[in-house]
């Protein structure tokens, strides 16, 4: 009697470990998650198309009309943003009540390239930030519904080429970025 008893306990017990292993996401997949979302988005960036960013980003999210609007921006005006990753680490992964919260330090360098030509606009840029990503399932899949920085931003440059009236820049801003209006992207 007494074995039957261990062997049940030793049965649930793995079960609930079982169970709890499929609810944590590791550092190694929170990894592989914000470097797809950020290949996805460069790409979006570097080409002027919005739609590439729909395999990364959940649908109707805040993250996706940011997207929407600052590449929409970038187009209106005849640029393109390339941007390059240099260096992603994971600080903090926490999974609560279904959303992901995935806190990053990165190092990324920006250029803004003329649409046709390819030349470069304006200044480089060497940013670093600290970011949280914001992630819920859809489908079965993470899906990024939200990115803000963590911290205040290090902006390389102090101000985008971006020459256009308040109307082609769709209210974000009246004029070029200060370092406080610089956001990735």
């Amino acid at each position: 009697m007494g074995r039957r008893l261990i062997y049940r306990v030793v049965a649930i017990a793995f079960a609930f470990a079982v169970a709890g292993c499929g609810n944590r996401v590791t550092k190694e997949e929170a990894y592989r998650l914000v470097e797809r979302y950020n290949q996805a988005t460069c790409e979006a960036y570097r080409r002027c198309d919005v739609n590439l960013i729909n395999p990364v980003v959940g649908p109707n999210t805040v993250d996706g009309k940011r997207l929407t609007g600052l590449i929409g921006v970038r187009l209106d005006m005849g640029i393109s943003l390339d941007a390059q990753l240099l260096t992603l680490e994971i600080a903090s992964v926490d999974l609560d009540a279904g959303i992901l919260k995935v806190r990053t330090r990165e190092q990324w360098r920006y250029r803004d390239r003329k649409i046709g030509t390819g030349e470069t606009v304006g200044a480089e840029s060497d940013d670093t930030y600290d970011m949280l990503y914001e992630f819920s399932k859809v489908d079965g899949k993470w899906m990024v519904s939200e990115t803000r920085f963590a911290a205040p931003p290090q902006v390389g440059r102090t101000a985008t080429p971006w020459a256009a009236n308040r109307e082609a820049l769709h209210g974000i801003f009246s004029g070029p970025a200060t370092d406080s209006q610089s956001m990735p992207g």
